[in-house]
């Protein structure tokens, strides 16, 4: 235990140094503890060192001070929150809006690039591009009225054109009014020696100057002469001739009488 010699709280145990502020206590023990202490010289309770508490006119911060401000502290930065959440879900239903605008419209637009004119590439060196050739006409062949028309195995010819506003048959027919009948005598021979060949006085035409074609009309009951007009059967070896009646405006001109035969036409030039 220590006695009352060897503890700071003996005001001899104080040495002041020159330039020094304090008594030091460099070295005492009290309860076996090692321990210093420090006095400022102008204390006047050297024996009980209860040190004199400095005279001051402001009161204590009281406890609740301190929460107080933090409190505001937090409340600052709640607002500052508040605001920036604000515009965090601003710009996210902006953004929102933007996406579901461009998706309905089609997409965001992007300007049509200038089409650049191009040339077809010439041809390879050496190489003549060959034209596409043209359709070939089908040939006429143009006979005088009496001359054969031969289309192996086929001949056929035209004799005789008469024009006329009235014919019989056996009675009276009128051409209707602006026109007039022509009336053509042809025949045809079948020289294949193994078919028939069908033939048909629709199969005869009259052609003008302008390339309008009248077709053949139908015989009446009993028409002296007549060419068969469909459904006859010209046998192998055998010859047919008769009268084909054909209407013609009386303005057309230039006229002949032709059949397409065996890929070709044949023509009569009529007077």
């Amino acid at each position: 235990m220590s006695t009352a010699g060897n503890i700071c709280g003996n005001c001899i145990n104080f040495k002041l140094k020159r330039g020094e502020k304090f008594f030091n206590c460099t070295y005492a023990k009290q309860a076996g503890v090692n321990y210093g202490m420090q006095v400022r010289p102008d204390t006047s309770s050297c024996e009980a060192f209860s040190p004199l508490k400095p005279k001051t006119t402001t009161k204590p911060v009281p406890a609740a001070a301190a929460p107080k401000r933090a409190a505001a502290a937090r409340a600052g930065l709640c607002n500052w929150g508040r605001i920036i959440l604000i515009a965090a879900l601003l710009i996210a239903i902006l953004l929102l809006a933007w996406v579901g605008y461009t998706c309905f419209s089609g997409g965001t637009p992007t300007p049509t690039p200038t089409p650049t004119p191009t040339t077809s590439a010439p041809p390879p060196t050496g190489i003549k591009p060959t034209p596409s050739p043209a359709p070939t006409p089908i040939p006429i062949n143009y006979f005088n009225l009496g001359e054969w028309a031969s289309t192996p195995p086929y001949m056929v010819v035209a004799t005789k054109a008469e024009k006329m506003k009235v014919y019989y048959g056996p009675g009276p027919v009128g051409a209707p009014q602006g026109t007039s009948f022509i009336i053509v005598n042809v025949t045809m021979t079948n020289g294949d020696i193994l078919y028939g060949f069908p033939i048909s006085g629709k199969n005869f035409y009259i052609v003008d100057g302008n390339n309008i074609h009248y077709q053949a009309q139908p015989t009446p009951f009993l028409f002296p002469g007549a060419f068969p007009y469909s459904g006859e059967t010209l046998l192998p070896g055998q010859s047919r001739g008769g009268k084909i009646v054909f209407t013609v405006p009386d303005v057309a001109s230039e006229l002949d009488i032709r059949i397409f035969l065996n890929g070709q036409w044949v023509a009569w030039v009529l007077p």
